[in-house]
């Protein structure tokens, strides 16, 4: 009995079950209730919700329709309770149910252990479609066949002692007594694989358990040739491609990403032992039952930490299946609390790490996968780390010296944003000489990124002190900040170590008129002082900070009348920000430099009404150019027709090509040179370079673009180009003027001869087709156009396909708003930031391979 129960058999089997029927959105089960009945799905289909803690919203995680699946699973094991929600999707369905007692009464007296291999079976079928569900979140980068697959070192002896310490850290395996284990240990072979060797493959038997000794294994799934990682295995006993014990062929393959050792116990060795022990065979199975729905849930909150924002409400729910099952004392508990709080995050992660090594076989398991879930928000805690670290190393250091200590201040600040992503335009417009005013927009700063003590970093200001002014002259000038507040010890502390000019603004202290007055009075003396000792000043006018999309507020007179009475007259070099108000995550922090002015020569000395009206009329401009630069940062089109009005797309593009030829004439050299080329998408992507650092690549794409255009200019703008490797984008134009996803096929191989004709031995690699809102209507048709080039490129190419179309679509297939300008076409910044990780991945991951 394994595939071929039905409702009959059942019947037979339990007097006391009955069918029953429930309509279409029917609760079948709900999370954390107490499991009194098993069920087998006879017909329709099922949908699985996981609810977000602290949240009414519920979250699909995988949908059920095949006959004879079950439900209930969790009954045989403690604490007896579901960790899912599921309903009724289809019209109805019909179940067989019976009470879960008498399951495990008939389990009990099934000497050839029938059932539980049946119901594994189904079990592992539903294994099967969670972890397909998340192939939708998940990155596919092109499947490298590998010489010498399977093969290993195998040691000749292996001692019984230390196979069984091993799996004691097996939660799985724990739970078999010494004889037991020592029975398996006399069968285990201990097997070693250099990096990158199969240990399986998919839709194939592993032919034996693997139980990981040290290294790791990356569990991949192979799609249409397209390899799509799920996992990596680290944990020393953690067992694998135990699929093969209940008679079904494997989901994944295996394959080791370093120097690896395991344990393998084979099919034919389990065999042996319980046909001589079948209370032995019939603990082991339902152990395997236990670990198939503990997988299953693990694949349930995978797939809700794959979505991004909920990658805490994952752990939150994983912790909360699990308690019971815990120790008491086990720092799990407190892990989810502590993990509530920035401040306390540090515990949460400190006491994950350590349970890694130091905690129970149960505890590493949910330690590891907390950990694996958590990634992002680990980022954006280094990110405050490194807030602190940069108020510690002023409001800490032991030189009473300000110039030393804003030298730290910049070094600390340029150590935050190495790991952070920035764009910086307009460099060439620094003067060669100091003693000048830089004037900003100054931008609030996200109040979760306030620290301990209430003090916010202003990021805006060291970013321009420590990344442009320190970068340039080796001096990270002098600022103005507010005068702070009586409470406010933390902001006094840090600026008085830093020796910068104090001025009064709204959220300072009060204070009297004369009290102000005497302030200007010395801002004006003291920021003239150090003009005239070539210092540079970094000036708000606006005196407040504002959000991006408010930005900037209305200027003040004083940075301005400085510069105007200021002898020798300073240069002002107004900095254009946007972003910096805005968390780590999806963000790309953006500057810009425009040209310097003097001020002498739109405003006439010792006349007020004239730097009034200068002012009023430059904070309107600045606001232009802060729009500007939002529209860049967003990647928006420049100056780009529409389509209805491309005509003559040659003569229209005819300055787009030119720009195209004096990029790649500015290159510096073209080694390890990555070419970019095809539409919009690839166009607007103006931070490429940025992005995809440290990679060398050239933007050749052009508005508007088809495949068909991309090879009428491909020999004009390809002139002078040399790459070692070159990615294209096309085909979205394409479908929208009518052609079908076989002509797009055609016109790509046409454009793929004339490259492979010039290039030969250069590398190739596609990006998938994005589902646009604006193209909702041809997601079917992208679909298949996707499914056509990743064949063709993978198959026939042996090229690389890289599919951003799955980052960028929700669960019943249609285009993420969020991802797109307000045009619903072109790609804003969060949408770039996919594009970057994803890309950059697939290309570095590549390279890698190709390099061992």
């Amino acid at each position: 009995m394994k595939g071929d129960i039905d409702i009959k058999l059942l019947e037979s089997l339990f007097a006391g079950g009955k069918t029953q029927h429930y309509l279409k959105g029917h609760t079948i089960c709900d999370i954390h209730r107490e499991i009194k009945k098993f069920r087998w799905l006879v017909k329709g289909s099922l949908d699985y919700f996981i609810p977000l803690q602290e949240s009414e919203n519920e979250i699909l995680v995988c949908q059920i329709s095949e006959p004879m699946s079950t439900i209930g699973l969790g009954g045989l094991n403690a604490p007896r309770r579901y960790t899912y929600k599921a309903m009724v999707s289809s019209d109805s369905a019909t179940f067989f149910e019976i009470a879960i007692d008498e399951l495990e009464e008939h389990l009990k007296k099934d000497t050839e252990n029938k059932l539980f291999k049946s119901i594994s079976s189904r079990l592992y079928h539903q294994l099967r479609a969670a972890l397909l569900k998340q192939m939708d979140l998940l990155q596919p980068v092109r499947f490298h066949p590998l010489i010498g697959d399977k093969e290993f070192f195998m040691t000749p002896e292996t001692e019984s002692t230390e196979v069984i310490s091993l799996m004691r850290c097996s939660p799985f395996l724990d739970q078999f007594n010494e004889d037991r284990l020592s029975k398996l240990a006399s069968i285990a072979e201990r097997r070693e694989y250099e990096p990158y060797e199969i240990l399986y493959t998919q839709d194939h038997s592993a032919n034996g358990l693997f139980i990981l000794i040290d290294g790791e294994v990356s569990i991949k799934r192979i799609e249409g040739n397209i390899e799509i990682k799920q996992r990596a295995i680290n944990n020393s006993g953690f067992i694998f491609g135990w699929s093969s014990l209940i008679g079904e062929k494997d989901i994944c393959s295996a394959m080791t990403t370093k120097k690896t050792a395991t344990y393998f116990i084979p099919f034919k060795g389990f065999l042996e032992l319980f046909s001589a022990d079948k209370s032995f065979e019939r603990q082991f199975h339902k152990r395997l039952l236990w670990l198939i729905g503990n997988q299953i849930n693990a694949a349930f909150l995978r797939f809700v930490g794959l979505l991004g924002k909920h990658n805490l409400q994952a752990v939150f729910q994983l912790i909360e299946n699990n308690k019971s099952r815990l120790p008491l004392t086990s720092h799990l508990h407190q892990v989810a609390h502590l993990l509530k709080n920035t401040t306390t995050k540090n515990l949460a992660y400190t006491a994950l790490q350590q349970l890694l090594s130091q905690g129970t076989s149960l505890e590493r398991h949910l330690a590891s996968l907390s950990l694996e879930l958590l990634k992002d928000d680990q980022e954006e805690l280094q990110y405050i780390n490194g807030l602190h670290h940069i108020y510690e190393t002023v409001a800490l250091h032991k030189s009473d010296n300000p110039k030393e200590v804003r030298k730290a201040c910049a070094q600390a600040t340029k150590k935050l944003f190495s790991t952070l992503k920035y764009h910086i335009e307009g460099q060439e417009n620094i003067p060669e000489k100091s003693g000048n005013i830089f004037i900003y927009n100054h931008l609030v700063n996200d109040r979760y990124y306030t620290l301990n003590n209430n003090f916010q970093i202003t990021l805006d200001s060291h970013f321009i002190s420590a990344m442009i002014l320190d970068e340039k002259y080796g001096e990270p000038g002098i600022r103005t900040v507010r005068i702070g507040q009586g409470q406010e010890y933390g902001h006094q502390n840090y600026y008085k170590k830093l020796g910068h000019i104090n001025v009064y603004t709204k959220e300072s202290a009060q204070t009297s008129s004369e009290t102000k007055k005497e302030s200007r009075s010395i801002f004006y003396k003291e920021s003239e002082q150090y003009l005239k000792k070539g210092y540079n000043l970094i000036i708000s006018p606006e005196g407040t900070s504002y959000r991006t999309e408010n930005s900037p507020g209305p200027f003040k007179l004083g940075s301005f009348k400085l510069a105007l009475n200021a002898q020798p007259e300073p240069n002002i070099i107004p900095i254009v920000l946007v972003n910096f108000d805005h968390r780590i995550k999806d963000t790309l922090y953006y500057c810009k430099i425009l040209p310097p002015f003097k001020i002498s020569e739109y405003v006439e000395r010792n006349n007020i009404d004239s730097l009034i009206d200068f002012v009023e009329s430059y904070q309107k401009t600045y606001t232009t150019y802060v729009q500007q630069a939002r529209e860049e940062a967003d990647k928006l089109k420049l100056n780009l027709p529409s389509q209805e009005k491309i005509t003559n797309p040659p003569e229209i593009w005819h300055n787009e090509i030119r720009r195209l030829k004096q990029r790649v004439a500015k290159l510096e050299h073209q080694n390890e040179l990555t070419a970019f080329y095809g539409s919009s998408s690839i166009r607007l992507w103006v931070n490429m370079k940025k992005d995809l650092n440290p990679l060398h690549v050239l933007n050749l794409g052009f508005g508007g673009s088809s495949f068909a255009w991309c090879t009428h200019y491909f020999t004009e703008i390809f002139k002078d180009v040399n790459p070692s490797k070159i990615v294209l984008y096309a085909g979205e134009n394409d479908l929208s003027e009518g052609r079908t996803p076989q002509e797009v096929l055609t016109d790509c191989k046409e454009l793929v001869e004339l490259i492979l004709a010039k290039y030969p031995r250069a590398e190739l690699a596609f990006i998938s087709l994005k589902p646009s809102v604006e193209r909702t209507h041809l997601i079917p048709q992208i679909m298949e156009t996707n499914l056509l080039l990743s064949k063709y490129v993978i198959g026939e190419l042996n090229a690389q396909f890289i599919n951003v179309f799955a980052r960028m679509i929700t669960s019943d297939n249609r285009p993420r708003p969020e991802l797109y300008l307000s045009d619903g076409l072109h790609l804003n910044k969060k949408g770039y930031t996919i594009w970057s990780n994803v890309i950059q991945e697939a290309l570095v991951i590549s390279e890698q391979i190709f390099s061992e």
